[in-house]
């Protein structure tokens, strides 16, 4: 997995940033991860099924619609029904992209999965090997 500068990391809003249940609980070391990403130089994008207007103010609400790059919307599937990953400019390929259904995208980069984050749990600790990856 590549953390250096320059490749971009896009992330699912709900259930994998934001929490499953209200939607206002950000998952534990998000804001450390996405610093981290942002020192480093590497865009961090976000989409949602809910379109690109959705995931900014989902995250708008938590506060770390300020460490974005761009939002973008999930909207085509494939044949199987597999969602497609959006156009991304230039400067934003390739891609790592990290979400809870990573079964459910075709993508022919990096996939990171985990777990779903299904209500408020300070304990939750998926995004912890993310960031030990990108300060080791």
């Amino acid at each position: 997995m590549s953390g250096s500068g320059g490749v971009a990391w896009l992330f699912d809003v709900d259930g994998t940033v934001l929490d499953l249940v209200t939607g206002s609980s950000l998952r534990p070391l998000a804001n450390e991860l996405f610093f981290a990403l942002r020192a480093r130089g590497a865009p961090v994008l976000l989409w949602s099924a809910g379109g690109a207007d959705y995931a900014l103010r989902r995250t708008r609400v938590v506060g770390v619609a300020r460490l974005d790059t761009a939002t973008y919307g999930k909207t085509e599937r494939d044949e199987h029904g597999r969602w497609l990953l959006p156009q991304l400019p230039p400067a934003h390929r390739p891609a790592v992209l990290v979400d809870d259904e990573p079964h459910e995208i075709r993508y022919p980069g990096e996939i990171i999965g985990v777990p779903p984050y299904v209500g408020h749990n300070p304990r939750d600790t998926a995004f912890a090997p993310l960031l030990h990856r990108l300060t080791a």
